[in-house]
């Protein structure tokens, strides 16, 4: 896709607005970047349901687990320095791990650690903090906890997903570079691509532009405000703050060819399958500190996050230089569910420019049964409903008869496949109603309809 017209944007916008005003999420920001450049960063509902405060994109979120794309990155900048090879082991900089009663845990390399290959458990065994009922451990607590637990795989047998692997792989970069793990980051990642609204952990400054983090809704209705919290020695895995502007710049200097972050031999590296991701709803790969799912025909590289009232996810790609990025403030947010919602109706508008001839007959329309979009491909005139997922996935096709009237040519066989749709125009030949099939619709850009 070499552009995307306005238009296409513009029917997102729409599409967004509707998704969240019949969705459930607190808040939600969407931003897009293409060859570089930021194409669309929109904001929907509240950075914080009590007080009604909008949401705007200069909200920061926790991004969680795209930490660990920010500690791989690190890791191959100085393998690049020559400070290490991914392919050491462990314990050669931490020894400590020498100590371990499993033997296993003597073998397992920093590639291992980094590609979640290493066999080691996933949070601890007490992995409460993540229920805030315990602080995070701190370096000496990880140390402990680490100790305590076996593998629970052989190392490089296969796919196991690990906090506490990349929370190690935070206390090697501290060996290794002499920094503590911010220090590195800050100067050899977030300062050189000027991520200003960007860090291993929120501090005072920046904590009150925070959206307000909200659970998982209860049978009540009702979504319980969490409190911020730090995560001392897990910063490496999930401790990250960002927005969504800086989320484009960071993951479009990934792109091979950049001159950015790191060589092309290292991105190519990080980008490149290690594992299957077995049972994953998107069949998942990944790579080293990089998710890769494929999502119509596109295969889509970055992470997704999950901390306590926030979930985000951020993912590029790399053929058609696109960047999305979804942060919303509650738990089970469907993120993966928007970015293919999101993909799928770049994808089917592509780069056609609507006839402009057929723009009158957009509109949002609807009726006590439902409500049904008319949206201009080129020039195909389609109907969809606004609440689908992917809404162009099983969309009617219209035909324009006259000025005033299309034609259903193509819908659902137990509905009205020949029939008309009469439109009624205002004086400025907008469209107020039609009578599709002879049910009235009345435009509706919320979808909302009332009896009286």
């Amino acid at each position: 896709m070499k552009f995307i017209p306005q238009h296409s944007l513009d029917f997102l916008d729409s599409w967004l607005i509707y998704q969240h005003q019949h969705g459930d999420i607190p808040g939600i920001t969407i931003a897009i970047a293409k060859d570089d450049k930021k194409i669309f960063a929109k904001s929907y509902g509240f950075a914080n349901i009590e007080e009604k405060e909008e949401l705007t994109t200069d909200h920061l979120f926790r991004i969680a687990s795209h930490s660990k794309t920010f500690t791989a990155t690190a890791l191959l900048q100085l393998q690049e320095k020559g400070k290490l090879r991914i392919d050491d082991k462990a314990s050669d900089y931490l020894e400590w791990l020498k100590e371990h009663r499993d033997n296993r845990w003597h073998e397992v390399t920093i590639r291992q650690l980094l590609s979640h290959s290493g066999g080691v458990i996933r949070d601890g065994l007490d992995a409460n903090y993540w229920q805030l009922k315990r602080p995070f451990p701190s370096a000496a607590r990880l140390k402990q906890e680490i100790l305590e637990a076996d593998l629970v795989y052989d190392n490089n047998k296969k796919f196991k997903y690990s906090n506490f692997g990349y929370s190690l792989l935070g206390q090697i970069i501290e060996g290794v570079s002499g920094q503590t793990y911010a220090e590195y980051v800050n100067k050899h990642i977030i300062e050189p691509l000027e991520l200003e609204n960007t860090g291993p952990e929120p501090n005072a400054r920046v904590s009150k532009r925070l959206a307000s983090a909200y659970g998982r809704k209860l049978t009540d209705k009702t979504r319980e405000h969490i409190p911020d919290v730090d995560t001392c020695a897990m910063a490496s895995a999930t401790g990250f703050y960002s927005c969504a502007n800086d989320l484009l710049t960071y993951f479009s200097a990934h792109m091979i060819g950049t001159g950015k972050l790191l060589n092309d031999e290292s991105k190519k590296e990080m980008q490149r399958v290690q594992w299957q991701v077995e049972h994953a709803i998107a069949k998942d790969e990944y790579g080293l500190g990089l998710e890769m799912s494929k999502i119509g025909e596109r295969t889509m590289i970055g992470h997704g996050g999950g901390f306590p009232g926030h979930t985000t996810m951020s993912l590029f790609d790399p053929k058609d230089k696109l960047v999305l990025t979804i942060m919303t403030n509650c738990l089970e947010a469907p993120t993966h569910a928007i970015a293919k919602g999101i993909l799928s109706i770049l994808d089917y508008l592509g780069e056609d420019e609507p006839d402009k001839s057929l723009l009158k007959f957009e509109g949002r329309f609807a009726n006590l049964w439902g409500v049904e979009q008319v949206v201009i491909k080129g020039k195909e005139i389609v109907g969809i409903t606004p609440q689908a997922n992917e809404p162009f996935s099983n969309s009617d096709t219209f035909e324009k008869i006259d000025e005033t009237t299309l034609k259903i040519v193509k819908t659902n066989g137990y509905m009205s496949n020949g029939e008309l749709i009469h439109y009624i125009f205002d004086n400025d030949d907008k469209p107020t109603k039609i009578i599709s099939a002879g049910i009235e619709s009345l435009l509706s850009k919320s979808g909302d309809y009332h009896l009286k």
